[in-house]
């Protein structure tokens, strides 16, 4: 590997591990309270300041980048998607519903049937 490229995977380490502790020391200050908060608001609102920091840190990262890239892709997908109209929904969960009243209806059937079956043999 290369200098460069040993520095980048570095940093990228160290944003992650960072980002990692500082969500780990928010959850600690919570739950074991070594400031002596007053209420909870106070120690709510310590976990999600530390919980934004953390975020923002990382998001600094390469994997951070990567994901706001990937979310940024994955809505510009979303808006290609052809949705069903309301009608069509409509229909179809119709549809399925009488089938799945068809099958339980027959399942019931062979169901009588197997029990009526096993009560001949054991007679």
């Amino acid at each position: 590997m290369s200098k460069t490229i040993e520095k980048q995977v570095k940093e990228s380490s160290l944003g992650m591990y960072f980002a990692i502790l500082i969500v780990i020391a928010s959850f600690a200050a919570f739950y074991l309270d070594p400031l002596s908060l007053i209420t909870t608001l106070f120690k709510v609102l310590f976990l999600l300041t530390g919980l934004v920091v953390a975020g923002l840190v990382f998001f600094k990262t390469p994997q951070g980048k990567r994901l706001a890239i990937f979310t940024k892709e994955t809505k510009i997908e979303l808006r290609k998607v052809v949705w069903p109209t309301r009608d069509e929904t409509v229909k179809t969960t119709g549809m399925i519903m009488v089938a799945v009243v068809i099958v339980a209806i027959f399942l019931w059937i062979v169901d009588a049937f197997f029990s009526w079956m096993v009560q001949l043999l054991t007679n």
